[in-house]
């Protein structure tokens, strides 16, 4: 099946699951996309293209989102890592840049600290931060997981619930790139998927917070989002960006970019920054 996103494929896991992905551009070092929780490889359908002029760039659906076959296993941080890695070998480059948003951050951190000579360059997008207490507050998962299952419940019965922020990120996208992304967001499986990446966040956290491992000596990079358009982006965001400060300042090649006109979604409303920083690694490898 064709894709507007990219050129189509199809890496074939031990356990007989398929991710789907796809690719722009030519060379290298190839650059792989990892999406927030519950997005897919349309998140990135506005950092593709200019990166596609410089080099090979790669963004994939991870189980039973967009494309990819459904995990019947708990899909927790360890696993998403494995998968990621499935993705990196059928690939068959030596060493990736990862460039990772939200849930993508803390995903492709944990795969550098255990294969660190995979990796020339990371890029944290408004990455989700592990040290953070937000992420376990029990109230806040049932609320976001329940309003996930009645989404999913009303997909079944043929009502597609799009929340209003979706709908101002797709109004940025071309018209067939918006297409493919809407048609896939509202259907049941898609919901059901991302409800089940958010019930083993917090313990995949955890996990990640008590041993997170140590990156490679490779430039890092964290982008932090600057808007609060929320009361919980009031609360959560100079935390956040705190976080993602300490991160870089502990790595010998570290380096912190504000997002001024970005809150969390920095691929849709800055996409030229996230492209500028990804290209900045990638004519600065890693040595």
């Amino acid at each position: 099946m064709s894709s507007v996103f990219g050129d189509p494929g199809y890496a074939r896991l031990p356990d007989g699951r398929r991710l789907h992905y796809v690719s722009q551009g030519e060379g290298r070092p190839v650059v792989v996309l990892e999406s927030g929780l519950g997005a897919t490889r349309t998140e990135w359908g506005l950092v593709m293209p200019a990166i596609a002029e410089r080099t090979r760039v790669v963004a994939y659906d991870r189980a039973g989102l967009g494309r990819s076959d459904h995990d019947p296993h708990r899909r927790h941080l360890d696993r998403m890592v494995e998968d990621l890695g499935h993705l990196l070998d059928h690939l068959g480059e030596d060493r990736y840049i990862l460039a990772g948003h939200s849930l993508g951050g803390p995903i492709i951190r944990a795969y550098a600290s255990a294969h660190p000579e995979r990796v020339a360059g990371l890029v944290l997008i408004d990455q989700a931060a592990e040290d953070l207490d937000f992420y376990y507050k029990r109230s806040m998962r049932a609320v976001a997981m329940g309003a996930q299952s009645v989404m999913a419940g009303l997909a079944t019965l043929g009502v597609k619930v799009v929340p209003a922020e979706v709908r101002r990120i797709l109004a940025l996208f071309p018209p067939d790139r918006r297409a493919e992304a809407l048609a896939e967001m509202t259907r049941p499986s898609e919901i059901r998927a991302t409800r089940a990446e958010y019930a083993a966040l917090a313990e995949g956290f955890a996990r990640l917070r008590s041993s997170p491992g140590v990156l490679p000596p490779v430039p890092v990079t964290a982008i932090s989002g600057a808007l609060t358009p929320s009361k919980v982006e009031e609360r959560v965001r100079p935390e956040l960006i705190a976080s993602h400060r300490r991160l870089v300042e502990s790595q010998p090649h570290g380096r912190h970019v504000l997002a001024e006109r970005s809150g969390h979604m920095v691929p849709q409303d800055e996409p030229d920054l996230v492209i500028a920083e990804i290209l900045r690694l990638i004519t600065r490898p890693a040595g």
